[in-house]
Protein backbone atom coordinates (compact mmCIF):
# COMPACT_ATOMS: atom_id res chain seq x y z
CA UNK A 1 0.00 0.00 0.00
CA UNK A 2 1.17 3.20 -0.79
CA UNK A 3 2.08 5.53 2.05
CA UNK A 4 0.17 8.37 3.29
CA UNK A 5 0.97 11.99 1.57
CA UNK A 6 -0.66 14.57 3.65
CA UNK A 7 -0.41 16.64 -0.23
CA UNK A 8 -3.12 13.73 -1.35
CA UNK A 9 -5.57 13.78 1.66
CA UNK A 10 -9.21 15.04 2.02
CA UNK A 11 -11.43 16.49 3.92
CA UNK A 12 -14.81 15.01 4.20
CA UNK A 13 -17.44 17.12 5.89
CA UNK A 14 -20.72 15.80 7.37
CA UNK A 15 -23.40 18.81 8.48
CA UNK A 16 -26.03 17.14 10.65
CA UNK A 17 -29.35 19.27 12.55
CA UNK A 18 -31.39 17.21 14.80
CA UNK A 19 -34.29 18.06 17.13
CA UNK A 20 -32.75 19.54 20.19
CA UNK A 21 -35.31 17.60 22.24
CA UNK A 22 -32.70 14.30 21.02
CA UNK A 23 -29.39 16.42 21.66
CA UNK A 24 -28.52 13.81 24.30
CA UNK A 25 -28.84 10.63 22.47
CA UNK A 26 -28.02 11.84 19.38
CA UNK A 27 -24.33 12.87 20.58
CA UNK A 28 -23.99 9.33 22.06
CA UNK A 29 -24.81 7.68 18.89
CA UNK A 30 -22.69 9.74 17.07
CA UNK A 31 -19.53 9.76 19.23
CA UNK A 32 -20.25 5.57 18.20
CA UNK A 33 -20.87 6.79 14.59
CA UNK A 34 -17.72 8.36 14.16
CA UNK A 35 -15.86 5.40 16.25
CA UNK A 36 -17.01 2.87 13.58
CA UNK A 37 -16.18 5.06 10.77
CA UNK A 38 -12.88 5.82 11.59
CA UNK A 39 -12.46 1.57 11.88
CA UNK A 40 -12.54 1.47 7.73
CA UNK A 41 -9.22 1.78 5.59
CA UNK A 42 -8.25 5.30 5.06
CA UNK A 43 -9.94 7.38 7.52
CA UNK A 44 -6.94 8.63 9.63
CA UNK A 45 -9.01 11.19 12.27
CA UNK A 46 -12.54 13.01 12.92
CA UNK A 47 -13.49 16.19 14.91
CA UNK A 48 -17.03 17.13 15.62
CA UNK A 49 -17.36 20.95 15.06
CA UNK A 50 -20.50 23.05 16.90
CA UNK A 51 -22.41 25.43 15.16
CA UNK A 52 -23.13 28.38 16.96
CA UNK A 53 -25.67 29.69 14.76
CA UNK A 54 -28.23 26.78 15.13
CA UNK A 55 -31.55 27.99 15.23
CA UNK A 56 -34.45 27.53 17.43
CA UNK A 57 -35.11 24.10 18.64
CA UNK A 58 -32.39 22.73 16.52
CA UNK A 59 -28.80 21.83 17.15
CA UNK A 60 -26.06 21.60 14.82
CA UNK A 61 -23.11 18.92 14.88
CA UNK A 62 -20.31 19.29 11.99
CA UNK A 63 -18.01 16.37 11.12
CA UNK A 64 -14.95 16.35 8.98
CA UNK A 65 -13.74 13.21 8.52
CA UNK A 66 -9.58 13.22 7.38
CA UNK A 67 -9.31 10.81 4.63
CA UNK A 68 -5.64 9.67 2.95
CA UNK A 69 -6.89 10.23 -0.14
CA UNK A 70 -9.87 10.46 -2.81
CA UNK A 71 -10.30 6.62 -3.77
CA UNK A 72 -10.02 5.98 0.15
CA UNK A 73 -13.23 7.88 0.14
CA UNK A 74 -14.59 6.83 -3.14
CA UNK A 75 -13.68 3.02 -1.33
CA UNK A 76 -16.42 4.47 1.32
CA UNK A 77 -19.43 5.95 -0.69
CA UNK A 78 -19.54 2.89 -2.50
CA UNK A 79 -19.23 0.20 -0.21
CA UNK A 80 -20.34 1.50 3.39
CA UNK A 81 -21.96 5.26 3.19
CA UNK A 82 -25.67 3.41 2.17
CA UNK A 83 -25.50 1.24 5.36
CA UNK A 84 -23.95 3.67 8.08
CA UNK A 85 -26.62 6.34 6.57
CA UNK A 86 -29.30 3.38 6.99
CA UNK A 87 -28.66 3.02 10.83
CA UNK A 88 -29.12 7.15 11.63
CA UNK A 89 -32.51 6.80 9.98
CA UNK A 90 -33.55 3.56 11.65
CA UNK A 91 -32.94 5.21 15.07
CA UNK A 92 -34.04 8.99 14.52
CA UNK A 93 -36.40 8.58 11.51
CA UNK A 94 -37.00 12.40 9.92
CA UNK A 95 -36.18 13.90 13.52
CA UNK A 96 -32.43 14.47 11.95
CA UNK A 97 -31.20 15.83 8.64
CA UNK A 98 -27.33 15.10 6.80
CA UNK A 99 -25.52 17.22 4.07
CA UNK A 100 -21.99 16.29 3.05
CA UNK A 101 -19.39 18.26 0.86
CA UNK A 102 -15.65 17.15 0.00
CA UNK A 103 -13.02 19.43 0.56
CA UNK A 104 -9.06 18.73 -1.06
CA UNK A 105 -5.97 19.00 0.29
CA UNK A 106 -4.79 22.72 -1.33
CA UNK A 107 -2.00 24.22 0.42
CA UNK A 108 -1.37 24.75 4.50
CA UNK A 109 0.49 27.13 6.42
CA UNK A 110 2.26 26.59 9.42
CA UNK A 111 3.21 28.77 12.07
CA UNK A 112 6.99 30.22 11.54
CA UNK A 113 6.91 28.59 8.69
CA UNK A 114 4.93 30.43 6.15
CA UNK A 115 6.00 31.16 2.62
CA UNK A 116 4.98 32.94 -0.50
CA UNK A 117 7.50 30.84 -2.60
CA UNK A 118 6.80 28.14 -4.68
CA UNK A 119 8.66 25.23 -5.56
CA UNK A 120 10.71 25.57 -9.20
CA UNK A 121 10.05 21.65 -9.98
CA UNK A 122 6.82 21.28 -9.38
CA UNK A 123 4.72 24.71 -7.91
CA UNK A 124 4.13 23.36 -4.23
CA UNK A 125 4.47 26.13 -2.12
CA UNK A 126 7.42 25.91 0.18
CA UNK A 127 7.60 25.74 3.74
CA UNK A 128 11.24 24.97 4.71
CA UNK A 129 14.69 24.31 2.82
CA UNK A 130 13.40 21.53 0.75
CA UNK A 131 9.79 20.63 -0.94
CA UNK A 132 7.72 18.69 0.68
CA UNK A 133 6.12 17.72 -2.65
CA UNK A 134 9.24 16.63 -4.50
CA UNK A 135 12.25 17.08 -2.31
CA UNK A 136 13.87 19.83 -4.43
CA UNK A 137 16.03 22.17 -2.23
CA UNK A 138 14.18 26.11 -2.25
CA UNK A 139 17.77 27.41 -3.44
CA UNK A 140 18.27 25.95 -6.79
CA UNK A 141 20.98 29.02 -7.99
CA UNK A 142 24.96 28.10 -8.00
CA UNK A 143 26.40 31.14 -7.09
CA UNK A 144 29.89 30.35 -6.93
CA UNK A 145 32.29 27.52 -8.68
CA UNK A 146 32.79 26.77 -5.08
CA UNK A 147 29.51 26.33 -4.90
CA UNK A 148 28.95 24.01 -7.73
CA UNK A 149 31.84 21.37 -6.48
CA UNK A 150 30.43 21.55 -2.66
CA UNK A 151 26.73 20.24 -4.83
CA UNK A 152 29.31 17.09 -6.84
CA UNK A 153 31.62 16.30 -3.97
CA UNK A 154 28.99 16.71 -0.83
CA UNK A 155 28.58 13.22 0.14
CA UNK A 156 32.18 12.66 -0.06
CA UNK A 157 33.51 15.90 1.51
CA UNK A 158 30.58 15.38 4.63
CA UNK A 159 32.16 12.81 6.75
CA UNK A 160 29.12 12.56 8.37
CA UNK A 161 27.31 11.57 4.90
CA UNK A 162 25.29 8.76 3.54
CA UNK A 163 28.21 8.16 1.58
CA UNK A 164 30.64 7.14 4.90
CA UNK A 165 28.20 6.02 6.74
CA UNK A 166 27.63 3.29 4.26
CA UNK A 167 31.68 2.42 3.40
CA UNK A 168 32.49 1.91 7.03
CA UNK A 169 29.83 -1.18 7.63
CA UNK A 170 30.68 -2.08 4.32
CA UNK A 171 34.42 -2.68 5.11
CA UNK A 172 34.89 -3.70 7.91
CA UNK A 173 31.25 -5.09 9.04
CA UNK A 174 29.89 -8.40 6.73
CA UNK A 175 26.71 -8.78 6.17
CA UNK A 176 25.42 -5.77 8.31
CA UNK A 177 24.05 -3.51 5.07
CA UNK A 178 21.62 -6.02 3.87
CA UNK A 179 20.41 -6.65 6.94
CA UNK A 180 19.76 -2.98 7.59
CA UNK A 181 18.12 -2.51 4.31
CA UNK A 182 16.17 -6.30 4.78
CA UNK A 183 14.78 -4.75 8.20
CA UNK A 184 13.70 -1.34 6.51
CA UNK A 185 16.89 0.87 7.82
CA UNK A 186 17.23 2.21 4.51
CA UNK A 187 17.70 6.13 4.78
CA UNK A 188 20.55 6.18 6.92
CA UNK A 189 22.79 4.46 4.02
CA UNK A 190 23.41 4.52 0.20
CA UNK A 191 20.88 3.10 -2.02
CA UNK A 192 22.76 -0.39 -2.80
CA UNK A 193 22.27 -0.49 -6.15
CA UNK A 194 23.80 2.68 -6.36
CA UNK A 195 26.20 2.00 -4.41
CA UNK A 196 27.48 -0.71 -6.59
CA UNK A 197 27.70 1.18 -9.69
CA UNK A 198 29.58 4.12 -8.19
CA UNK A 199 32.16 1.62 -6.45
CA UNK A 200 31.90 -0.49 -9.78
CA UNK A 201 32.99 2.61 -12.34
CA UNK A 202 35.33 3.82 -10.07
CA UNK A 203 37.24 0.90 -9.81
CA UNK A 204 37.43 0.61 -13.08
CA UNK A 205 38.52 4.11 -13.98
CA UNK A 206 41.37 4.01 -11.00
CA UNK A 207 42.85 0.56 -13.15
CA UNK A 208 43.24 3.44 -16.03
CA UNK A 209 45.20 5.69 -14.07
CA UNK A 210 48.93 5.67 -15.85
CA UNK A 211 48.03 2.69 -17.33
CA UNK A 212 46.60 0.60 -20.19
CA UNK A 213 44.93 -2.57 -18.38
CA UNK A 214 43.19 -3.87 -21.51
CA UNK A 215 46.29 -3.30 -23.24
CA UNK A 216 48.50 -5.96 -21.48
CA UNK A 217 45.88 -9.38 -22.33
CA UNK A 218 47.47 -10.59 -25.19
CA UNK A 219 45.87 -13.37 -26.99
CA UNK A 220 48.36 -15.61 -29.04
CA UNK A 221 47.74 -18.35 -31.53
CA UNK A 222 50.75 -20.75 -31.76
CA UNK A 223 51.15 -24.57 -32.65
CA UNK A 224 49.95 -25.72 -29.19
CA UNK A 225 46.94 -23.65 -29.83
CA UNK A 226 44.96 -20.36 -28.36
CA UNK A 227 45.97 -18.95 -25.36
CA UNK A 228 44.54 -15.67 -23.50
CA UNK A 229 47.50 -14.42 -20.55
CA UNK A 230 48.55 -10.87 -18.96
CA UNK A 231 51.59 -9.60 -20.33
CA UNK A 232 54.68 -9.26 -18.13
CA UNK A 233 55.67 -5.65 -18.66
CA UNK A 234 59.12 -6.56 -16.77
CA UNK A 235 61.07 -8.46 -18.46
CA UNK A 236 64.28 -9.49 -16.46
CA UNK A 237 67.53 -7.95 -18.05
CA UNK A 238 69.63 -10.39 -19.81
CA UNK A 239 72.80 -11.89 -18.27
CA UNK A 240 75.97 -9.23 -18.73
CA UNK A 241 79.56 -10.19 -18.54
CA UNK A 242 80.36 -6.80 -18.08
CA UNK A 243 77.74 -5.84 -15.46
CA UNK A 244 79.64 -4.39 -12.35
CA UNK A 245 80.43 -6.25 -9.36
CA UNK A 246 78.07 -5.34 -6.43
CA UNK A 247 79.21 -2.47 -4.10
CA UNK A 248 81.66 -4.04 -1.58
CA UNK A 249 83.08 -7.10 -3.88
CA UNK A 250 85.66 -6.94 -5.61
CA UNK A 251 85.38 -8.12 -9.24
CA UNK A 252 86.25 -11.42 -10.11
CA UNK A 253 89.84 -12.09 -12.44
CA UNK A 254 88.26 -15.81 -13.23
CA UNK A 255 86.71 -16.20 -16.72
CA UNK A 256 83.03 -15.97 -16.62
CA UNK A 257 81.33 -19.72 -17.29
CA UNK A 258 80.93 -20.75 -20.67
CA UNK A 259 76.62 -20.03 -20.49
CA UNK A 260 77.92 -15.90 -20.04
CA UNK A 261 78.70 -16.47 -24.08
CA UNK A 262 75.32 -18.26 -25.81
CA UNK A 263 76.32 -20.54 -28.43
CA UNK A 264 75.78 -19.73 -31.53
CA UNK A 265 72.68 -20.68 -32.80
CA UNK A 266 73.01 -23.09 -36.17
CA UNK A 267 71.63 -21.60 -39.71
CA UNK A 268 68.61 -22.55 -40.92
CA UNK A 269 67.47 -23.24 -44.35
CA UNK A 270 65.25 -20.18 -45.98
CA UNK A 271 61.77 -21.71 -45.27
CA UNK A 272 62.54 -22.24 -41.05
CA UNK A 273 64.21 -18.42 -40.99
CA UNK A 274 61.43 -16.96 -42.76
CA UNK A 275 59.05 -17.96 -40.00
CA UNK A 276 61.30 -16.92 -36.93
CA UNK A 277 61.92 -13.53 -39.03
CA UNK A 278 57.70 -13.24 -38.82
CA UNK A 279 57.21 -14.39 -35.38
CA UNK A 280 59.89 -12.15 -34.09
CA UNK A 281 58.84 -9.04 -35.68
CA UNK A 282 55.57 -9.30 -33.95
CA UNK A 283 57.25 -8.96 -30.65
CA UNK A 284 58.23 -5.71 -28.95
CA UNK A 285 61.40 -4.44 -30.05
CA UNK A 286 63.03 -5.06 -26.40
CA UNK A 287 62.55 -8.74 -26.54
CA UNK A 288 63.21 -9.67 -30.48
CA UNK A 289 66.66 -10.16 -29.49
CA UNK A 290 66.19 -12.48 -26.92
CA UNK A 291 63.44 -14.63 -28.81
CA UNK A 292 65.53 -14.77 -32.00
CA UNK A 293 68.28 -16.30 -30.59
CA UNK A 294 65.83 -19.34 -28.55
CA UNK A 295 63.18 -19.80 -31.35
CA UNK A 296 66.10 -20.47 -34.24
CA UNK A 297 67.26 -23.19 -31.15
CA UNK A 298 64.05 -24.68 -31.31
CA UNK A 299 63.25 -24.62 -35.00
CA UNK A 300 66.53 -26.28 -35.49
CA UNK A 301 65.51 -29.20 -33.05
CA UNK A 302 62.20 -29.39 -34.99
CA UNK A 303 60.91 -32.11 -37.65
CA UNK A 304 59.84 -31.13 -40.76
CA UNK A 305 56.51 -32.19 -39.62
CA UNK A 306 57.45 -29.93 -36.80
CA UNK A 307 57.69 -27.02 -38.48
CA UNK A 308 55.25 -27.69 -41.20
CA UNK A 309 52.47 -27.30 -38.60
CA UNK A 310 54.03 -23.94 -37.06
CA UNK A 311 54.06 -22.37 -40.70
CA UNK A 312 50.87 -23.42 -40.99
CA UNK A 313 49.57 -21.62 -37.92
CA UNK A 314 51.80 -18.94 -38.41
CA UNK A 315 51.05 -18.18 -42.27
CA UNK A 316 47.16 -18.24 -41.25
CA UNK A 317 46.11 -19.30 -37.73
CA UNK A 318 42.69 -18.70 -38.45
CA UNK A 319 42.32 -20.94 -41.26
CA UNK A 320 39.87 -23.81 -41.34
CA UNK A 321 42.72 -26.73 -40.52
CA UNK A 322 44.20 -24.73 -37.86
CA UNK A 323 41.16 -22.74 -36.33
CA UNK A 324 38.21 -25.77 -35.91
CA UNK A 325 34.78 -24.49 -34.82
CA UNK A 326 32.36 -26.65 -33.34
CA UNK A 327 29.29 -25.39 -31.70
CA UNK A 328 26.68 -27.69 -33.09
CA UNK A 329 23.67 -26.19 -34.85
CA UNK A 330 25.26 -22.20 -34.37
CA UNK A 331 28.10 -23.09 -36.75
CA UNK A 332 26.87 -22.36 -40.41
CA UNK A 333 25.31 -18.91 -38.28
CA UNK A 334 28.12 -17.89 -36.20
CA UNK A 335 31.43 -19.69 -37.32
CA UNK A 336 31.85 -17.14 -40.04
CA UNK A 337 32.16 -14.28 -37.84
CA UNK A 338 34.21 -16.28 -35.44
CA UNK A 339 36.53 -16.76 -38.29
CA UNK A 340 36.66 -13.36 -38.62
CA UNK A 341 36.63 -11.85 -35.27
CA UNK A 342 39.60 -14.48 -35.40
CA UNK A 343 41.41 -12.88 -38.17
CA UNK A 344 41.08 -8.96 -36.33
CA UNK A 345 42.18 -10.63 -33.05
CA UNK A 346 45.29 -11.75 -34.38
CA UNK A 347 45.78 -8.32 -36.83
CA UNK A 348 45.38 -6.20 -33.35
CA UNK A 349 45.82 -8.48 -30.22
CA UNK A 350 45.77 -5.42 -28.03
CA UNK A 351 42.86 -4.05 -29.17
CA UNK A 352 40.54 -7.05 -28.67
CA UNK A 353 42.03 -6.98 -24.82
CA UNK A 354 40.73 -3.34 -24.38
CA UNK A 355 37.56 -4.77 -25.56
CA UNK A 356 37.23 -7.34 -22.98
CA UNK A 357 38.16 -5.21 -20.64
CA UNK A 358 35.65 -2.97 -20.81
CA UNK A 359 32.65 -5.71 -21.38
CA UNK A 360 34.45 -7.01 -17.81
CA UNK A 361 31.15 -4.71 -16.26
CA UNK A 362 29.02 -5.65 -19.08
CA UNK A 363 29.58 -10.04 -17.32
CA UNK A 364 29.16 -9.03 -14.20
CA UNK A 365 25.47 -7.99 -14.07
CA UNK A 366 25.17 -11.57 -15.94
CA UNK A 367 27.00 -12.98 -13.47
CA UNK A 368 25.13 -11.02 -10.16
CA UNK A 369 21.89 -12.64 -10.93
CA UNK A 370 23.76 -16.00 -11.85
CA UNK A 371 25.16 -16.43 -8.50
CA UNK A 372 21.96 -14.80 -6.60
CA UNK A 373 19.96 -18.03 -8.23
CA UNK A 374 22.54 -20.43 -6.10
CA UNK A 375 21.70 -18.87 -2.74
CA UNK A 376 18.08 -18.96 -3.84
CA UNK A 377 18.34 -22.81 -4.39
CA UNK A 378 20.44 -23.21 -0.91
CA UNK A 379 18.36 -21.52 1.13
CA UNK A 380 15.29 -22.71 -0.41
CA UNK A 381 12.39 -22.76 2.36
CA UNK A 382 13.98 -19.93 4.47
CA UNK A 383 10.83 -17.49 3.12
CA UNK A 384 13.35 -15.44 1.43
CA UNK A 385 12.36 -13.92 -1.65
CA UNK A 386 15.15 -14.25 -4.75
CA UNK A 387 15.86 -10.09 -4.85
CA UNK A 388 17.18 -10.35 -1.34
CA UNK A 389 19.82 -12.67 -2.50
CA UNK A 390 20.66 -10.54 -5.43
CA UNK A 391 20.49 -7.79 -2.27
CA UNK A 392 22.97 -9.69 -0.95
CA UNK A 393 25.59 -10.22 -3.97
CA UNK A 394 25.18 -7.12 -4.32
CA UNK A 395 26.57 -5.45 -1.36
CA UNK A 396 29.44 -8.38 -1.60
CA UNK A 397 30.57 -7.21 -5.03
CA UNK A 398 30.41 -4.12 -3.79
CA UNK A 399 32.51 -4.17 -1.28
CA UNK A 400 34.91 -6.51 -3.20
CA UNK A 401 35.15 -3.25 -6.00
CA UNK A 402 35.90 -1.17 -2.73
CA UNK A 403 39.44 -3.69 -1.46
CA UNK A 404 39.83 -3.37 -5.61
CA UNK A 405 39.61 0.48 -5.20
CA UNK A 406 42.13 0.88 -2.21
CA UNK A 407 44.88 -1.49 -3.88
CA UNK A 408 44.96 0.15 -7.08
CA UNK A 409 45.36 3.48 -5.89
CA UNK A 410 48.14 2.74 -3.51
CA UNK A 411 49.97 1.09 -6.32
CA UNK A 412 49.80 3.66 -8.40
CA UNK A 413 50.63 6.26 -6.07
CA UNK A 414 53.88 4.44 -5.20
CA UNK A 415 53.96 4.42 -9.21
CA UNK A 416 53.97 8.22 -9.33
CA UNK A 417 56.46 8.92 -6.21
CA UNK A 418 58.49 6.41 -6.65
CA UNK A 419 61.34 8.44 -6.51
CA UNK A 420 60.58 10.03 -2.95
CA UNK A 421 60.93 7.66 0.18
CA UNK A 422 56.82 7.74 0.42
CA UNK A 423 56.87 5.72 -2.78
CA UNK A 424 57.99 2.52 -1.55
CA UNK A 425 56.18 2.55 1.48
CA UNK A 426 52.60 3.44 -0.81
CA UNK A 427 53.69 -0.25 -2.64
CA UNK A 428 54.25 -2.17 0.37
CA UNK A 429 51.03 -0.79 1.70
CA UNK A 430 49.28 -1.63 -1.35
CA UNK A 431 50.85 -5.06 -1.52
CA UNK A 432 50.18 -6.25 2.05
CA UNK A 433 46.33 -4.79 1.43
CA UNK A 434 46.40 -7.69 -1.39
CA UNK A 435 47.65 -10.36 0.75
CA UNK A 436 44.93 -9.48 3.72
CA UNK A 437 42.23 -9.15 1.00
CA UNK A 438 43.07 -12.65 -0.02
CA UNK A 439 42.29 -14.16 2.98
CA UNK A 440 40.05 -11.39 3.88
CA UNK A 441 37.41 -11.70 0.91
CA UNK A 442 36.28 -15.23 1.80
CA UNK A 443 36.32 -15.14 5.38
CA UNK A 444 34.14 -11.49 4.66
CA UNK A 445 31.45 -13.64 2.81
CA UNK A 446 31.32 -16.54 4.97
CA UNK A 447 30.86 -14.18 8.09
CA UNK A 448 28.15 -12.36 5.75
CA UNK A 449 26.19 -15.45 5.36
CA UNK A 450 26.09 -15.87 8.96
CA UNK A 451 24.87 -12.39 10.11
CA UNK A 452 22.26 -12.23 6.86
CA UNK A 453 20.56 -15.73 7.21
CA UNK A 454 20.98 -16.96 10.86
CA UNK A 455 22.32 -20.30 10.57
CA UNK A 456 24.85 -22.51 12.63
CA UNK A 457 28.57 -22.64 12.20
CA UNK A 458 28.33 -25.93 10.58
CA UNK A 459 25.22 -25.72 7.90
CA UNK A 460 26.54 -22.40 6.88
CA UNK A 461 29.90 -23.69 6.35
CA UNK A 462 28.30 -26.61 4.07
CA UNK A 463 26.87 -24.10 2.11
CA UNK A 464 29.55 -21.90 1.99
CA UNK A 465 31.10 -24.68 0.17
CA UNK A 466 28.48 -25.28 -1.79
CA UNK A 467 28.46 -21.71 -2.83
CA UNK A 468 31.88 -21.77 -3.98
CA UNK A 469 31.28 -24.63 -6.49
CA UNK A 470 28.39 -22.43 -7.67
CA UNK A 471 30.36 -19.35 -7.97
CA UNK A 472 33.34 -20.87 -9.84
CA UNK A 473 31.10 -22.48 -12.41
CA UNK A 474 29.42 -19.30 -13.02
CA UNK A 475 31.80 -17.47 -13.04
CA UNK A 476 34.20 -19.70 -16.07
CA UNK A 477 30.12 -19.49 -17.86
CA UNK A 478 30.33 -16.09 -17.91
CA UNK A 479 34.05 -15.35 -18.40
CA UNK A 480 33.91 -18.51 -21.89
CA UNK A 481 30.79 -16.10 -22.81
CA UNK A 482 32.65 -12.85 -22.31
CA UNK A 483 34.73 -14.02 -24.58
CA UNK A 484 32.71 -15.61 -27.48
CA UNK A 485 30.90 -11.73 -26.99
CA UNK A 486 33.68 -9.56 -27.08
CA UNK A 487 35.41 -11.67 -30.47
CA UNK A 488 31.68 -11.15 -32.02
CA UNK A 489 31.38 -7.56 -31.71
CA UNK A 490 34.56 -6.31 -33.24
Amino acid sequence: MKPADDNESVLYEVNMEADAAIEGPFDTWLRDHIADLLQFDGFRSAEILQDSTQPPGRVRRIVQYRLRDQAALDAYLRDHAPRMRAQGVAKFGERFSAERRVLAHREEFIRGRVSTENCLNCGEVLTGQHCSHCGQRARVRVLSLWGLLRDVLGDALNWDSRLWRTLRPLAFSPGVLTQEFLRGRRAHYTPPFRMYLILSVAFFLSTTIGADPGADLQFKLDSEGANLQLRDNEQPPAPDAKTPAPAGKAPSTEAPPAAVKPAPAPKLDPDRQKIVDTIVSKLPEKDQARARVEMEREFAAMTPEQAKAVNRVVANPCSAENLKIDIGPLGEKYAPRLRSACNKIVTDSKGFGRALYDNIPKMMFIFLPLIAVVMYVLYLGSGRYYVEHLLFFVHYHAFFFLGGIAIVLLDRAGGLLKNYGVGGILNSAGNLLAVVMIFYIPYYLYRAMRRVYGQGRFVTLVKYSMLGLGYLFFLTLTAVGLLFYTALML
